[in-house]
């Protein structure tokens, strides 16, 4: 996990790696053997019937190594996109970390165009932590930060969440975690992938590569790998086999580079707008406050990290909902009705209205709402074409970083699912 002496200027400084003892050491293998003998005792009814399911063939050896219950899949009522980040949050992964809080809306962006039979998708994204050492040993250093959410400010906000630390590196086990713990849906018109990041070795930790790779062929999810490093150490570190077992894409990318977009005219305009957007949210029932908080703390957050941008435009499209906390949201995808809902949780002015009041009030919002958004559509427009000049003019040698190994990824696993992409 040490960085190349010759790290690019400008790059997050790690924290020194804390030395641990032969008897910490001694203490984790005893306790990860002993755990992963009783997991594989009481599992192996479980992990049999899985098995036994007839969707592909999947090498499993004598004795698995892990618990592995049964998916939780939830039938798809629209058409879904679910993807799963897990992130080495190693003490040399600082960069990487850098590189997913500030292009976490690119990729939201990329997707823009999508859609299955005419209809656009929801976006549900979750994220993992693993190789860390303030994670416990007995979840082989393994978290789950953040469920599946349509929500992405809940995904900023873990993500500026997220410090490094340690570790051990269990990616296998991550990707078996995140199998086994999320609820993935099924049916048409649903893409479900992995993205799993990370610096070391594929094979560490108590379950075998293999059995990861084809337990998510299995359950139909696809994996893609994304070492950080140089491609020659990614292939011969198992990452690009673990991706290509499962139908999934490998990459290389150099996350200790801080990818920025190039400035353009429109960009003050687009992050102003996606800030005056917050005016036409308003909170309702116990997570409002919250909600609203978070909103404005994630703006910061952008702000601060040089992605306003990005997060400005997302701001504007299908796949920045909050429904459980705006009522704008919240009414337009039927989680709340307007003649029950609780009075006293609303702001106010608004606590006195009758519910025709009140939707007329909604409604008022959601125009303004839908004008910005059409101000933000125009400008990123005359943006993207800026951005493409520029392109021409000054070609881009730099090594992939990570929204693009997840933009190409998305765009082919989509396409391959059924969904079409507009080439406009």
């Amino acid at each position: 996990m040490q960085r190349p002496d010759d790290s690019v200027p400008g790059a997050p400084v790690p924290r020194p790696r804390r030395a641990r003892s032969s008897d910490t050491r001694t203490m984790e293998t005893i306790l990860l053997a002993s755990t992963a003998a009783l997991l594989a005792a009481v599992a192996w009814p479980i992990a049999s019937q899985w098995r036994a399911e007839p969707q592909a063939a999947v090498v499993v050896p004598d004795e698995p190594l892990m618990a592995a219950p049964t998916p939780v899949y939830a039938k798809a009522g629209r058409p879904t996109i679910q993807v799963a980040l897990l992130l080495d949050t190693s003490d040399s992964m600082d960069g990487l970390i850098d590189q997913a809080r500030t292009r976490l809306w690119s990729v939201v962006n990329s997707l823009d165009s999508v859609t299955f039979h005419g209809e656009r998708p929801q976006l549900e994204v979750a994220l993992y932590e693993y190789g860390n050492d303030a994670v416990s040993p007995f979840a082989g250093y393994v978290r789950q930060v953040s469920g599946f959410t349509a929500e992405l400010d809940q995904v900023s906000a873990a993500l500026f969440e997220l410090d490094t630390d340690g570790g051990s590196e269990h990616a296998p086990q991550a990707i078996v975690r995140a199998l086994h713990e999320l609820p993935w849906r099924q049916g048409d018109g649903v893409l479900r992938v992995v993205y799993i990041a990370g610096n070391e070795e594929f094979q560490q930790g108590p379950v075998p590569w293999g059995e990861a790779a084809d337990r998510a062929r299995a359950s139909g999810v696809v994996v893609n790998t994304i070492f950080c490093g140089a491609e020659a150490s990614g292939i011969s570190g198992g990452w690009r086999d673990a991706a290509t077992r499962n139908g999934g894409r490998f990459f290389a990318i150099d996350a200790d580079t801080r990818r920025v977009d190039p400035p353009t005219p429109y960009d003050d305009d687009i992050a102003k707008l996606g800030v005056a957007i917050n005016e036409t949210y308003v909170g309702y029932g116990d997570k409002g406050r919250e909600g609203l908080e978070n909103q404005r703390a994630q703006d910061d957050n952008n702000a601060v990290s040089g992605s306003a941008v990005q997060r400005g435009l997302s701001k504007s499209k299908s796949y920045y909902r909050n429904p459980s906390w705006d009522l704008v949201d919240g009414v337009a995808e039927g989680a709340v009705d307007l003649d029950s809902v609780d009075r006293s949780s609303l702001p106010a002015a608004l606590q006195s209205l009758d519910a025709e009041a009140l939707a007329a009030y909604v409604a008022a919002r959601k125009a303004e709402r839908s004008a910005i958004a059409a101000k933000t559509a125009e400008l990123e427009l005359q943006r993207n074409a800026f951005l493409r000049e520029h392109a021409a003019a000054n070609p881009d040698g730099a090594a992939v970083s990570l929204d693009e190994a997840m933009i190409s990824a998305l765009g082919a696993q989509a396409e391959a699912a059924g969904f079409t992409l507009s080439k406009s």
